[in-house]
């Protein structure tokens, strides 16, 4: 018991310092993530926590369920109206884009690094998607706004790219385990899957929309909980049915974020705190995994294939995806440069360990040693050539980064005053008896010069004024005349 006391007193400490230290990295240009998966190698068993942990299937699982919630997330806070004029070429990159780059790496590992070609292709799968956490921790923390639609480019990207990423990966991993079933079966399983997944995702998030709108629940706190658990059933029931996971519950995430929806305000701070916690969880936990000591054999070819694919790879898929749309040089080389790997490819590296594929703890460390070195080398220089490209819009009105004011417009509606007065049969009841349809919320109670906030047992008393919030006004009058209210 001491010594879990002791260990659980180190991370903790640890953990601390690392967020303290964050405001230093912000300055650099560097995610503080990085600094938790340094924290997960320093814990370790090569480090000085002694933290024995080499089981790559429980690192799977986790970090699985964190990208979930992180994609979860990263679709509440898309704004439909800013992405959807960068649909079509967000969505090329985030499939067309990710193919082309997972090709080029699979090819170029072949023939520089000698992987045999199943290897490569498994190799360049897993680093074909870029990392969205690392992308915004970044544009958040230096507030960079950028010139016309290259900010909702890069978020739609960077949120969306997981998927394809995912779907190379599991399709390579299962030809190399199976490889008499061909190619073109595991093509046709790819589409279904993406079908599947685009169009459960989309509905499901309209249920999960209409359900939260009509629960009436004792606490705000609740809601946030309610949330979590409609994710986590949503992604397991969209794999279950044999969609892609990761792409239905962003969907559903955006069709959740872009309507009227109960708490809203509560939910997307509850969520932007869980994806930070997930993504700690995620990238302490690879760290963990790591052992640093393995790492200095890979390190030149995998320097290698880092630099070929921040300096040509990705720039040649960016500007053949883009080439059809209206973006200068300048645009599609910041959109080039912003190609960070990261969690997401050390996960779907696990890939490699769990099935003890040949050479999977090969390229799980040079899948590491790309993703950390991608994210230090770009992410340190993206403000210098942003800047340099001239792609930065000083006087933008709206950052990258959405904040809570950007649903004002959503979850706050029309405010109106009700009285309960002597005769109204609201008096005595409490706030859950009272029954409101849904989008209409009571906000603040005032009783005499006090100001209350309901619970679902505060009782209604004689004088009391509601302050309610409604989304539709032609609820109030149904409301007024079922409880007498003036």
């Amino acid at each position: 018991m001491e010594s879990a006391t002791h260990l659980v007193l180190f991370v903790s400490v640890l953990l601390l310092f690392c967020i303290a230290f964050s405001r230093f990295l912000s300055k650099v240009g560097i995610p503080v993530l990085v600094f938790f998966i340094l924290a997960g190698m320093l814990m370790g068993s090569d480090g000085v926590g002694g933290i024995y942990f080499d089981d790559a299937a429980a690192a799977s699982v986790i970090g699985n369920f964190a990208i979930c919630y992180i994609l979860f997330a990263g679709g509440m806070a898309t704004k439909w109206k800013s992405v959807r004029p960068v649909l079509l070429p967000g969505a090329l990159l985030a499939t067309v884009g990710v193919l082309m780059t997972a090709l080029f790496v699979g090819v170029l590992a072949h023939f520089l690094v000698g992987l045999p070609w199943l290897q490569g292709l498994l190799l360049g799968s897993v680093v074909s998607c870029t990392d969205a956490a690392s992308v915004f921790s970044i544009l958040r923390s230096k507030n960079m706004n950028l010139k016309g639609d290259l900010a909702p480019l890069l978020e739609l990207e960077s949120s969306s790219n997981d998927p394809t990423a995912y779907m190379l990966t599991i399709s390579v991993v299962s030809l190399m385990q199976t490889p008499e079933s061909g190619m073109l079966r595991f093509a046709e399983i790819f589409l279904l899957q993406f079908a599947i997944g685009a169009l459960l995702g989309y509905l499901f998030g309209h249920i999960g929309a209409r359900l939260m709108n009509r629960m009436t629940l004792n606490s705000d706190g609740m809601y946030p909980v309610v949330a979590v658990t409609l994710a986590a059933l949503i992604y397991t029931a969209i794999q279950t049915l044999h969609g892609n996971g990761f792409l239905g519950i962003y969907i559903a995430g955006v069709v959740m974020g872009n309507v009227k929806l109960v708490q809203k305000g509560v939910l997307v701070r509850f969520f932007d705190g869980l994806s930070w916690l997930m993504q700690i969880l995620v990238f302490v936990t690879l760290g963990l995994l790591v052992f640093p000591s393995q790492l200095p054999s890979v390190w030149l070819p995998a320097m290698a294939v880092s630099l070929l694919l921040m300096f040509v790879i990705r720039p040649a898929a960016v500007f053949l995806t883009l080439h059809p749309f209206n973006y200068s040089t300048k645009a599609k080389l910041l959109v080039s440069w912003v190609g960070f790997r990261g969690a997401s490819s050390i996960v779907f590296a696990t890939y490699a360990l769990t099935y003890d594929l040949p050479q999977g703890n090969v390229i799980f460390n040079m899948v590491f040693f790309i993703s950390l070195t991608s994210v230090i080398l770009q992410g340190s220089m993206l403000a210098p050539l942003a800047a340099m490209l001239n792609q930065l819009d000083n006087d933008a009105s709206a950052p990258v980064a959405r904040s809570i004011t950007d649903f004002d417009d959503e979850m706050q509606g029309n405010f109106y005053e009700l009285t309960a007065g002597d005769g109204s049969k609201a008096v005595g009841l409490t706030v859950r008896d009272l029954n409101f349809p849904g989008g209409v919320r009571i906000v603040l109670i005032r009783r005499g010069e006090a100001m209350l906030t309901p619970g679902g047992e505060t009782k209604v008393e004689a004088g009391d004024v509601f302050m309610v919030s409604c989304d539709d006004p032609l609820k109030l009058p149904e409301i007024k005349e079922r409880l007498s209210l003036a």
